[in-house]
């Protein structure tokens, strides 16, 4: 594999070259504008030079890969960001997140694929930067943006990042009130009701004494707040299918396939892929699309997991005795019948 660094340039060059076309449509999509991408200068990592070109406030795509960060960079004076990524709700969250995914797809060389992405809106893109510390053979290249009325403008592309986490976050001064610490256990439940305080904390459990109210000062919980034992689940690797269709079929039909049979489903050619975890588990839809030279597929639907509640009957007294000799069913749960054998 190659090494992430200054030697590495000629590779990027020739990634934006070929994955230009694709990382239009991306930026298309997310921002309803039609743009031109082609590689500038490449070369060597230079803070006093970028310094007068990157400036203030941008929107920074970080990409990782193999724990070292890509940045991607693009000045808000460059009239590509539009406002909403400011503030971006649920739905633009994921627009970003997406796109980022989908230029690191494209942009970067294959020995460089990225595993994780991120996007987002930070006041001072070299600040970002030299937080997230550039390594000592770190890389920069030019990426020429045409824009719809002719003209042309510069983003950057800087690696490696040796702590990428370190881009997307800023300092930030909380104006609001101080609000008094947990309540003391004389505190009974029907009093915490209606103020704002849960009875316990998910992340921490319902010991008030190690319970932590960040939530009430707005602060953003994430996965990586979650106990260790919750997070080691989320490691766990289960297979993730792309499903075009299902169509049951007779064991002699299957015994009689060759080379050059053809298999009819009862789908449209212009429906949707499933997308399918584990024991066949259907949780989206999706539609194929073309990664470079491979295939991938975007999510066009999450389907909601099927419920399965089941009613909770209430046992009055004296039922035990007449029905403990039925199957016990879970949630009901028998009522202990005081009458004496």
């Amino acid at each position: 594999m190659a090494d992430l660094n200054s030697s590495a340039v000629n590779s990027f060059i020739e990634a934006v070259k070929n994955g230009a076309n694709e990382a239009v449509s991306a930026f298309s999509r997310t921002f309803d504008t039609t743009i031109t991408v082609q590689p500038g200068h490449g070369g060597e990592f230079q803070s006093e030079v970028l310094s007068s070109k990157i400036v203030g406030k941008g929107l920074a795509l970080l990409l990782v890969s193999g724990g070292q960060g890509i940045a991607i960079l693009i000045p808000n004076s460059t009239g590509l960001v539009p406002a909403w990524c400011d503030h971006p709700d649920a739905t633009g969250k994921s627009k970003l997140s997406t796109f980022a995914q989908e230029w690191g797809m494209n942009l970067l060389p294959e020995d460089f694929f990225p595993e994780d992405f991120q996007a987002a809106v930070i006041q001072n893109l070299m600040q970002g930067v030299f937080q997230a510390q550039p390594a000592w053979e770190s890389a920069c290249l030019e990426l020429i943006i045409g824009k719809p009325d002719g003209s042309s403008v510069s983003i950057y592309m800087i690696w490696p990042l040796e702590i990428p986490t370190q881009l997307l976050l800023e300092e930030t001064k909380s104006e609001e009130p101080i609000i008094p610490g947990p309540p003391t256990f004389g505190n009974s439940e029907a009093n915490l009701i209606g103020k704002g305080v849960p009875k316990f904390d998910p992340f921490t459990g319902p010991n008030f004494e190690t319970q932590n109210f960040d939530h009430l000062h707005g602060k953003h919980r994430s996965v990586d707040d979650l106990p260790s034992f919750s997070r080691s689940i989320l490691k766990v690797k289960i297979p993730v299918a792309a499903v075009l269709a299902h169509a049951p079929k007779s064991i002699k039909t299957i015994l009689e396939l060759g080379v050059g049979s053809v298999i009819q489903f009862d789908k449209s050619c212009d429906d949707f892929l499933e997308v399918e975890v584990g024991q066949s588990v259907t949780i989206a839809t999706a539609e194929a699309i073309k990664v470079g030279d491979k295939f991938g597929f975007r999510i066009n639907s999450i389907l909601l997991p099927e419920e399965r509640f089941r009613k909770v009957e209430v046992r009055h007294e004296g039922e035990y005795r007449v029905k403990r000799d039925s199957p016990q069913i879970i949630g009901k749960a028998p009522i202990k019948s005081l009458d004496k054998h």
